[in-house]
């Protein structure tokens, strides 16, 4: 058996039995499919067998966020958000990405007493970009996974009330990048997070459509 074949069979079994554990782990809800993960997985542990020389590009974007709940829009509204990225670019047309999204935290009077809340969301999230390079522009698509974080605090006299939970889920984007100077680019991007989560009886969406703009730096 060749040397490429060992390396694609160990890395279907580490991708096998990652999941495995991933599912069985009492702190992560899994209610959705494997597969999209895996193929994810293994795409980006296994672009590198045949490649030489990777790009690595290090960014941080800013943008606004929507909430897609109309009961908690109504009253936190959308914010600001950050996502500091890094890339690596296996070939021309295919590149994965690692980002952290923060930055959203509302404050704000809720319920029928106007009690004092906030509101948190961030997230990780890893995906795969396809590119399409034109010259001096890339338009890209992305699709990916993320493990994203909320807690809402409402400081009630009388009962405290405080959801602190995470769910893994699946977020989507394109955009185009921009090249100037010699390394750095600039980077618009329209992205949307299925966040569908369930902390008590009701689902909550909390997912929503993000407008970002980056800056990035190629090394």
């Amino acid at each position: 058996m060749s040397s490429a074949r060992i390396e694609v069979k160990a890395i279907t079994i580490f991708s096998d039995q990652f999941l495995i554990q991933l599912k069985k782990h009492k702190k992560f809800k899994l209610n959705l499919p494997l597969r999209p993960i895996k193929i994810l997985i293994l795409l980006i542990l296994l672009f590198p067998l045949n490649v030489q020389a990777l790009d690595f590009r290090l960014g941080l974007g800013v943008g606004l966020r929507r909430i897609n709940d109309s009961y908690l829009r109504q009253v936190y509204g959308n914010g600001f958000i950050y996502i500091p990225h890094v890339q690596v670019g296996f070939t021309r047309y295919f590149s994965a990405e690692l980002a952290y999204e923060g930055g959203y935290q509302k404050k704000a009077p809720i319920g029928l007493y106007l009690e004092p809340s906030t509101l948190r969301i961030s997230g990780w999230e890893i995906s795969g970009q396809l590119h399409y390079p034109l010259r001096i522009i890339s338009p890209y698509l992305k699709i990916g996974s993320g493990l994203y974080f909320y807690r809402q605090d409402i400081d009630s006299p009388y009962v405290r009330h405080k959801v602190n939970h995470h769910h893994l889920s699946f977020q989507a984007a394109s955009g185009c990048q921009i090249f100037f100077k010699k390394n750095f680019s600039w980077q618009a991007e329209i992205k949307y997070v299925f966040l569908r989560v369930k902390p008590y009886e009701i689902k909550v969406d909390l997912g929503g459509i993000r407008y970002i703009l980056a800056l990035g730096f190629k090394f």
